[in-house]
């Protein structure tokens, strides 16, 4: 939790703003509101600057999920870019026995971020290239090994050992990175390239399409040029529901989703009384099916001074580098969103039948105050569920209007987190003070001014101009 006390949470300008899980990608954001971009090119900017300066956390080969705002539409607009599974994946697991590996080659997870990416690019107004040019200037010239990417590849070096036993450029053999350390990825810049000449279609074809699929089938994985060709974006009105006492609604992504279990603790249980087991009962029944069918994320949100709005989530799933497979000649990290998503069981609600897309801890949300909107996302693989609700449940016990101070008190104020087991741990008892590794982004629309917020607890970072 470097430099908490040096960094303000909350930047407000009249231009625009964005606020991101670290420094150079916010920045990145920042100059493109500046050279006439919208919330979009500045959210889409961000984000594939994050995929070279976070890499354990998301990636090209992940996924995407998004909450949208515009003067055009009365009412959110909720947008999942995420792949379903791979035609040979149910049959695969059943000759397994069911079980399936959280990481490995049967994890690897067909990639919805390239669609993601290009769908919310095409709601700006600067073309692909200068979206995509930080990044690959950022990747070429190499980017500063943040404390987070530290903590992770700590977390990550045996597994990456296991499916590039001569290291990677993310953990290399001799020694780990250190923080500061400057590391260049031009295999990722040459993705991002593609990226630029192919947008949603980059994994259809072409030379890093070949290169994936050589490297899953080398370590017994089943994705093939089918499936990588078979994702669709799916934007639909966001779902709202009225949270409990109080006139307000909540606004979610849809299911698949973790969006219907967030809605689901609100609906049900007072702001003022959110708690360890209001949330394990909304997850529990998300996980049952009736609310309807870790932290390797990271979020972006951007707004602009026309009125538009955009809280991005894009992941990895894991943050140990996903599925712990790494294309090496492009230095493409591949998730594991199919191994850690579906449920490994015959017949199940949540199995991986060909194409269906799992359940995804990601979601976003948005609420409306007086004069705007405000939107927000976190990391956190099963705690975002309780990291949001009880931001939310801060933001709420007081007045609609949501000015700086209550942005940073809700930011800062401490977290308890619910694992699997039921068990809470709480920062000040069980974590240091702002130790949870929760990295909330917001942005705040309004007729005075546009106001990003950043948790100030990792390297999330809030510019405005």
């Amino acid at each position: 939790m470097p430099g908490v006390g040096a960094r303000s949470c909350v930047a407000s300008g009249t231009i625009g703003a964005v606020a991101a899980g670290v420094e150079a990608a916010a920045a990145v954001g920042a100059a493109v509101l500046r050279d006439g971009g919208n919330a979009f090119d500045a959210a889409v900017a961000t984000a594939l600057a994050e995929t070279v300066a976070l890499p354990p956390k998301c990636g090209l080969a992940g996924d995407v999920v998004a909450l949208v705002v515009t003067p055009e539409h009365p009412q959110p607009r909720s947008v999942v870019a995420l792949g379903g599974a791979a035609a040979g994946l149910h049959d695969a697991a059943a000759a397994a026995g069911w079980r399936v590996a959280p990481t490995g080659p049967l994890s690897v997870g067909v990639p919805g971020a390239p669609a993601g990416y290009a769908a919310l690019a095409a709601r700006g107004r600067l073309p692909l290239e200068r979206l995509t040019a930080p990044a690959i200037d950022l990747a070429r010239s190499g980017m500063r090994w943040s404390p987070m990417n530290a903590v992770l590849e700590a977390e990550s070096r045996d597994l990456l050992a296991t499916y590039q036993p001569g290291g990677c450029r993310y953990s290399p053999r001799s020694r780990p990175h250190e923080v500061g350390d400057t590391v260049a990825l031009p295999g990722l810049a040459r993705v991002l390239e593609e990226f630029t000449e192919r947008g949603a279609a980059l994994f259809h074809d072409g030379p890093v399409a070949g290169a994936l699929l050589r490297t899953v089938e080398g370590h017994g994985g089943v994705l093939t040029a089918a499936d990588l060709c078979s994702v669709a974006v799916d934007e639909r009105a966001a779902p709202a529901s009225a949270i409990a006492d109080t006139p307000e609604s909540l606004w979610v992504t849809h299911l698949p989703t973790y969006g219907a279990a967030l809605a689901d603790v609100l609906a049900r249980t007072a702001p003022a009384a959110i708690s360890p087991q209001a949330v394990a009962a909304s997850l529990a029944a998300l996980l049952r099916g009736d609310l309807g069918a870790d932290e390797g994320t990271s979020t972006v949100a951007a707004a602009d001074a026309e009125g538009n709005a955009v809280v991005l989530v894009h992941s990895n799933s894991f943050p140990q580098y996903g599925s712990g497979i790494v294309v090496e000649d492009y230095d493409l990290v591949l998730s594991n969103r199919a191994g850690r998503g579906f449920t490994f069981a015959p017949g199940h609600p949540n199995a991986p039948v060909p194409g269906r897309r799992p359940l995804t801890t990601l979601h976003a949300w948005a609420l409306r105050h007086p004069t705007g909107w405000l939107l927000g996302a976190t990391p956190g693989g099963r705690q975002q569920v309780a990291w949001n609700a009880q931001l939310l449940g801060r933001l709420l016990c007081g007045p609609p209007d949501l000015p700086e101070d209550r942005l940073t008190d809700a930011l800062t104020s401490a977290r308890w987190l619910l694992d699997a087991d039921g068990t809470v741990r709480a920062e000040g008892r069980d974590l240091p003070e702002l130790g949870a590794r929760c990295t909330h982004t917001l942005v705040r629309t309004a007729p005075d001014g546009i106001t990003a917020a950043a948790d100030p607890r990792w390297d999330a970072t809030a510019v405005a101009v």
